[in-house]
């Protein structure tokens, strides 16, 4: 219920609050001495930009992905957001991908900040090496630009070879019936979980038992891209390699031959022949692993993130800081 309401208030760009709603929120600002304002996704940030202007509140917002890549379909939207870039004191974007998106939108590069969304690593961290699972994870909705069945075909090209390997896939969307039905006539029905939607703890424990993480995006007409890859990020801090495709803000996460591998889009052989090669030298896997760990804890921690905000908005730093192991 709280996603389909969130998704209801992301799902279209509106052009401001009505007049009682933002005499409202101009009264809380001014009541709370606000002097500056985050609104996560863009079309959020539409919604408060008059009531900031009113109050001389700075603004900042936090475009995510899909309120940048899919939200502005028509020249009503665009033109909301170019006021709202005009009226933002800064915008952030997740990667440099998204960027050079917002930058196509109409915003101006010096106004956009790039801050990556940051990992949990105390949550996410590496499981012990005698833990792991012959497993394959997958985690994401099950959509075509997600290409969950990519990623199942290059599985079941390894089934014979690797009998006990399973995959698991953790997310829910509309082709999940069909990588059922894909499953079934591989005859690896047996090996292959689809868990559904799962809490963020649920994908730590099997992240931390985990072998790779495997994720096959797609660009498609219409359809999304990914804007940074959380769960890649999540992959990596729990020391897992990843093998995923050269997509979107992916080439910015993965380094390729060092944290996992990257293949072209739409090339099972190639993902299947980049698993079956960590699969069968556990050392490299490994590496890549701490590799992956140490690229994480250098850049895409939540404190981070949390920091170079606080900087940018003005706002005074955290002054602990925290070590971790890696």
């Amino acid at each position: 219920m709280v996603n389909a309401i969130r998704h209801r208030w992301r799902s279209y760009i509106r052009a401001g609050l009505n007049s009682a709603d933002r005499k409202r929120i101009a009264a809380y600002l001014n009541k709370h001495e606000v002097t500056a304002l985050l609104a996560e996704y863009g079309p959020i940030g539409c919604l408060v930009m008059d009531a900031c202007e009113d109050t001389g509140v700075s603004l900042f917002v936090h475009f995510h992905g899909y309120d940048a890549n899919i939200l502005p379909r028509n020249w009503r939207e665009q033109k909301l957001y170019h006021k709202l870039f005009s009226r933002a004191e800064r915008v952030i974007a997740a990667s440099q991908f998204m960027r050079r998106r917002l930058i196509s939108l109409g915003c101006a590069p010096e106004r956009i900040e790039v801050i990556p969304c940051g990992v949990d690593v105390r949550r996410f961290s590496p499981g012990a090496a005698d833990k792991r699972e012959p497993l394959v994870l997958m985690v994401s909705r099950l959509i075509r630009q997600k290409g969950p069945t990519y990623s199942l075909e290059a599985f079941a090209k390894l089934a014979r070879r690797f009998p006990d390997l399973r995959l698991e896939i953790i997310g829910e969307g509309p082709l999940q019936e069909e990588l059922r039905t894909r499953a079934r006539a591989h005859g690896i029905e047996d090996r292959v979980y689809l868990h559904g939607a799962r809490p963020h703890d649920f994908v730590c424990e099997r992240l931390r038992c985990a072998r790779l993480l495997i994720q096959h995006c797609m660009t498609l007409p219409g359809e999304g891209v990914e804007s940074l890859g959380l769960s890649i990020l999540e992959a990596m801090a729990c020391g897992v390699p990843v093998v995923a495709t050269r997509h979107g803000a992916i080439v910015e996460t993965v380094q390729d031959g060092v944290t996992g591998f990257l293949v072209p889009e739409g090339d099972v052989k190639g993902m299947a022949d980049a698993m079956a090669a960590l699969l069968t030298d556990t050392d490299r896997a490994a590496a890549m692993g701490a590799a992956g760990r140490a690229r994480v804890l250098e850049h895409f921690t939540i404190e981070h993130a949390r920091d170079r905000l606080r900087t940018i908005m003005g706002l005074h730093p955290v002054t602990s800081t925290p070590v971790y192991a890696a």
